[in-house]
């Protein structure tokens, strides 16, 4: 019987005007985007943290710190398919995501289909 692990991710970036606003590897149009050493999205960040926790392989600061410039500005959706690669390389595979978004602007409803078609796509799940 295979062991079954669940991973919990939280992330908070605070907003900056001048910056692009990405959430769930898509590009959301507002005026202020989240300030961070990537690109900085809350959403990936947060599944990265679940996938990582979940393996017991720390954290998206231990892989991946904002101390080092390799990851300056860096698309998060790459950091996302790297950590696909660590849980992989531990014998894991992904099931499910549930994740919750909390924001008062801008709306993102009409950009979630988006958001799940990138994210399956980059976790190769359906």
């Amino acid at each position: 019987m295979t062991a079954l692990r669940i991973g919990m991710g939280v992330d908070f970036h605070p907003l900056k005007t001048g910056r692009e606003f990405w959430i769930g590897g898509i590009l959301i149009p507002h005026h202020q985007g989240a300030d961070g050493h990537s690109d900085a999205d809350v959403l990936l960040h947060t599944i990265c943290d679940a996938m990582l926790g979940a393996a017991g392989l720390g954290d998206i600061g231990t892989h991946f710190p904002d101390t080092d410039m390799a990851y300056k500005n860096i698309d998060s959706k790459i950091l996302l398919s790297k950590t696909l690669q660590l849980i992989t390389a531990k014998r894991y595979h992904l099931v499910n995501i549930d994740a919750t978004l909390c924001l008062q602007a801008p709306k993102i409803k009409p950009y979630v289909p988006q958001m799940q078609q990138a994210i399956a796509q980059l976790l190769h799940i359906t």
